[in-house]
């Protein structure tokens, strides 16, 4: 049965999911949106892998409305995962509002404090199953959401040093960034081997961002091997979770 806490929390994961996908799609249409454009980085995917967006925000809205339908509502997989994702859906939709009022030198702080709400609810849909129809779309969403977020975090601190006025071209920046980079490659691959449940949506939103990275002529030769090599490690991570899988 449904409780007020139950009912706090859907309510509160509705309005941080609808300022999460409101926020950039009307800056988009009605403002100049993002800006990320000026402070592009040596790691930064091309302008076509931002599509990814579109299956993040079906998937989180999907998501969302399961958790706050009435079978949904004191669902274990909700009252685990639900205070996390309003979390991470909120500081999302700052990020947002930053980086369109270029004010880039909070977005470092912000997005990985996202990543972190939804790493904590991907650590916590672990830890039970779906149990309602809707429900089942959580692992895949919040899966996507940590995926794509676990890079733009390294890719965030990039941005912000080249708007702090410092060259991407230098070697020190691509050499740091590219650290960078295979440091979220290794947490994300870790990740993807420790998951039961939202570890291919994870892998896929990961490896999207690395593949493309990696297929722009564009950047530096030893940023485009890492990113190759990353996407490679998260998908032999994959593997290795499917084998451990089937032999449970």
């Amino acid at each position: 049965m449904s409780s007020t806490g139950d009912h706090l929390r859907t309510a509160t994961l509705a309005g941080a999911c609808a300022a999460f996908v409101a926020t950039p799609t009307l800056g988009a249409l009605f403002g100049e949106g993002e800006q990320t454009r000026r402070y592009d980085t040596v790691i930064t995917p091309p302008d076509y892998a931002f599509a990814v967006w579109a299956p993040i925000f079906l998937g989180c809205i999907a998501s969302t409305v399961g958790q706050c339908l009435p079978a949904g509502r004191d669902a274990a997989m909700s009252r685990r995962t639900g205070w996390p994702l309003a979390g991470a859906y909120a500081i999302n939709a700052a990020w947002s509002v930053a980086a369109q009022r270029d004010r880039f030198a909070y977005t470092p702080y912000l997005l990985p404090m996202a990543t972190a709400c939804a790493a904590v609810a991907h650590a916590r849909l672990q830890q039970v199953r779906p149990d309602t129809t809707w429900s089942a779309t959580t692992p895949a969403a919040t899966g996507l959401l940590l995926g794509w977020t676990a890079l733009a975090s390294t890719v965030n601190v990039a941005a912000a040093a080249v708007a702090a006025g410092v060259d991407r071209m230098a070697p020190r920046m691509v050499a740091g960034a590219t650290a960078g980079l295979m440091a979220a490659v290794t947490a994300v691959a870790a990740t993807v081997a420790a998951s039961r449940r939202g570890g291919l949506p994870l892998a896929g939103a990961a490896c999207w961002g690395l593949l493309t990275t990696a297929a722009t002529a564009t950047r530096p030769r030893g940023v485009r091997l890492t990113a190759a090599a990353g996407a490679t490690a998260v998908l032999a991570a994959l593997a290795h979770r499917r084998r451990v899988d089937r032999t449970a």
